[in-house]
């Protein structure tokens, strides 16, 4: 027997277990006794969600169908002269570098498109980008060896954005960083570092980036914020990770501070460097026996996920 799971679109929960929490483990997977689906819009394939560690009632709809956001799965690139002649000093990016090869994906085409599956140098990248959230992470999307490529499923978990594996459908949690509902629910995806700052600080620390071209296949309007009147608690955070554990550096809190400084992380020394003209954060550990990983998301929605998380304080 079949069962749907009906969903509405209805308020989204600023409380309850977190997926990666400082105190807590993953919600444990369930399996329902029947094939249980999600619809996944008018003449769209449903996403199985038999197999589940969230709660499907939390999953929510209303929005595009899939793919009606759609993903940039061969994306190309200009050089930075010609990228300077469309963007902006002050337009934020979401840098990327590894090796000898640098790109830059300007946040006006991701509040599109908010995948792109792309290859930097030689390692494969999940672009991933929620205008709800403000989150811009990127992730090494390689699973069991085998490299997968994303896209947007237009469902929403606690307000943001759920992608999805074309291999198996299975529905994964952006902030969360996990597969959620599928045959992968439980399945963590690896954080790649990477850095959200303004055209011209990346720009002038990597002359030779490769840029997202706006040139992209699809008519939209990239000169537009389609959000940008959306009203958002917008103030943002930097999410740190390291040793299992989670922080929260609020920007308000690090612009009283002088960059950089190192903070105690549950006994581990992390260095925090803030720009605050490019709002700039990122996170490193100085004795780098483990790489940290870190993103900037929005601080309420960032608390949405962590709610055990401590939050920093400038002295």
């Amino acid at each position: 027997m079949i069962r749907y799971w009906k969903l509405g679109f209805f308020p989204i929960l600023l409380t309850g277990a977190a997926l990666l929490g400082t105190t807590q483990p993953p919600q444990a997977l369930k399996i329902e006794k029947k094939l249980t689906y999600i619809p996944a819009g008018s003449g769209q394939k449903p996403f199985n969600v038999t197999r589940h560690i969230i709660r499907l009632a939390d999953i929510q709809a209303g929005g595009p169908p899939k793919d009606g956001i759609p993903a940039l799965n061969y994306p190309s690139f200009v050089s930075a002269v010609e990228a300077g002649r469309l963007l902006r000093a002050s337009d934020i990016v979401l840098g990327v570098e590894f090796g000898a090869t640098a790109k830059a994906y300007p946040v006006r085409i991701l509040n599109w498109h908010e995948v792109v599956n792309d290859t930097v140098g030689r390692q494969p990248v999940l672009i991933s980008w929620c205008p709800l959230c403000g989150s811009g992470i990127v992730f090494d999307p390689r699973i069991d060896g085998q490299t997968g490529t994303f896209g947007i499923s237009g469902l929403l978990y606690k307000r943001n954005l759920l992608l999805y594996d074309h291999a198996t459908e299975s529905l994964w949690s952006q902030l969360g960083t996990i597969a959620v509902a599928g045959a992968l629910a439980g399945t963590e995806l690896h954080i790649l570092p990477s850095t959200e700052t303004t055209w011209t600080a990346w720009r002038n620390q990597h002359p030779q980036t490769l840029v997202l071209s706006f040139m992209t296949g699809y008519k939209r309007d990239y000169s537009a914020d389609p959000y940008g009147n959306w009203s958002m608690d917008r103030r943002s955070a930097l999410v740190v990770q390291a040793h299992g554990k989670v922080k929260l550096y609020p920007f308000a809190q690090l612009k009283k501070t002088v960059s950089p400084f190192t903070d105690d992380f549950d006994g581990t020394k992390i260095a925090i460097r803030f720009d605050s003209r490019n709002q700039t954060a990122v996170a490193e550990e100085p004795k780098k026996d483990e790489p940290v990983a870190y993103f900037v998301a929005y601080l309420a929605d960032a608390r949405a996920f962590y709610p055990h998380a401590p939050i920093f304080k400038a002295r």
